[in-house]
């Protein structure tokens, strides 16, 4: 079932209590998650406990969707239920049995407690080290019972903050492009895969949608115009602006980090080139020239790489131009169709789509052309899009492979963990690109 909430539906999360003290966990990092070899721990999440009259099913939503999270952060193994000691309910800073947690098998513990009156929700958790005997931290969270999975979402963000040192995903957004209307239109969803809303709506033909560093504007191409013509859409108001409209191709843009420059594909003589613009699409600079079609730019993290698809050795394959020189070197060398190259945030991997036996796959591979991984194992798999922690990529996956079945949106890991489905319903979902940090 398609799992959709409208954009109009009011709700506001406010973290209003902070339960821990200011120096239980301070500093400490229990997850180095820049560890060459990460490690997933033993979580245990006893049921969450619904206090006075809070409906069944807003319990049941939180808890499915605190599942989902916790799953998709890949970073615990959770523990069956049925070997909970304490009766599996909900545990409080000072009725903690440690050692019985750690019989079991525990190394943290996840109490949340839910009380919903009318249309108003409040929600706490407390997060637990029992295997030092220490209390890390726990939050209380309002709002209403429309707001529930955004407030699970902050709610698994602050968990890993509080463990890992870093910011959690759960509040980042995936633009993608669908053809649920009949054309091709552009949408956001949450990183769970709900909370659908539109962003274009001209009923034509949009691609290629890119993110502006701040997070408040999309770049897109759009063919109203009966041209592949480039455009900027603000998010807060769905106000676009025509940013170029060459002759020919405004195809495949994407921002530089410091939000000053586009990279685009443009027609140049007798093929396509990549171009560099201003933020108005003012000012073009051609970057390559020779005789093969170039496409896809990808900047690297400090704006001095661009990554691009070219045919120059008869086969797509990913090419590295080094700005302040000019120099290009080729990337790929194995297989003989290689596109839509995304550099990782941390700048350590490239992802790119591969075709290996009629289908294609999503692999990894460093800048300097080693430590080539190959991440997916089945299905017809494109368009990967790094998440801004550098540790999962969203992309577009036919597991029906190149005869069949519809296109969806999947979440793994950097390493190929998971994989996990995030849309399923009946339109083809593509080309997703994931939000910077938005808070």
């Amino acid at each position: 079932m398609r799992r959709i909430k409208c954009i109009f539906l009011f709700f506001v999360v406010v973290i209003v209590t902070i339960l821990s003290s200011p120096d239980h966990g301070k500093g400490v990092i229990y997850i180095d998650i820049n560890s060459p070899q990460v490690r997933k721990f033993y979580l245990a999440l006893p049921g969450i406990e619904g206090f006075g009259s809070t409906p069944p099913e807003i319990r049941r939503e939180m808890e499915e969707t605190l599942l989902q999270d916790l799953t998709i952060s890949d970073l615990f193994y959770l523990i069956e239920r049925e070997k909970m000691p304490q009766g599996g309910a909900y545990i409080t800073e000072g009725n903690v049995d440690y050692k019985a947690w750690v019989d079991a098998g525990a190394e943290f513990l996840l109490s949340v407690g839910l009380k919903a009156e009318g249309e108003r929700v409040s929600a706490d958790f407390r997060l637990f080290d029992v295997v030092q005997h220490i209390y890390i931290a726990g939050k209380r969270y309002r709002g209403t019972q429309e707001g529930v999975r955004d407030m699970v979402h902050r709610m698994v963000d602050e968990i890993i903050r509080q463990l890992t040192g870093e910011q959690g995903i759960f509040q980042t957004k995936i633009a993608f492009i669908t053809d649920g209307t009949g054309n091709k239109e552009i949408s956001l969803m949450d990183v769970d895969g709900f909370n659908i809303q539109p962003v274009t709506q001209n009923g034509s033909i949009n691609i290629s949608p890119a993110w502006h560093p701040d997070g408040k504007s999309l770049l897109f191409t759009c063919f109203r115009r009966r041209n592949p013509d480039l455009y900027q859409i603000f998010l807060s108001t769905t106000s676009d602006i025509l940013l170029s409209n060459a002759r020919g191709l405004n195809a495949a843009p994407a921002w530089s980090p410091d939000g000053k420059r586009i990279a685009l594909m443009m027609s140049g003589d007798e093929n396509t080139e990549i171009y560099l613009v201003d933020s108005r699409g003012k000012n073009p600079l051609r970057l390559t020239r020779s005789w093969d079609n170039k496409a896809s730019p990808a900047w690297s993290p400090d704006g001095k790489q661009i990554a691009f698809v070219a045919d120059r050795s008869r086969n797509p394959q990913i090419y590295i131009m080094d700005l302040p020189t000019g120099k290009i070197r080729r990337l790929t060398y194995e297989g003989n169709y290689n596109c839509s190259p995304a550099w990782s945030p941390k700048g350590d991997k490239i992802a790119f789509a591969g075709q290996v036996g009629g289908v294609f796959h999503i692999f990894t591979i460093r800048p300097d052309g080693t430590g080539l991984k190959r991440l997916t194992k089945k299905g017809n798999n494109e368009h990967p899009s790094w998440a801004p922690n550098g540790r999962h990529i969203v992309f577009t996956s036919k597991i029906g492979g190149r005869l069949g079945g519809n296109a969806d949106l999947y979440i793994m890991t950097a390493d190929g963990g998971g994989s996990w489905r995030v849309t399923n319903s009946l339109p083809n979902e593509t080309e997703p690109a994931w939000s910077p940090w938005l808070q």
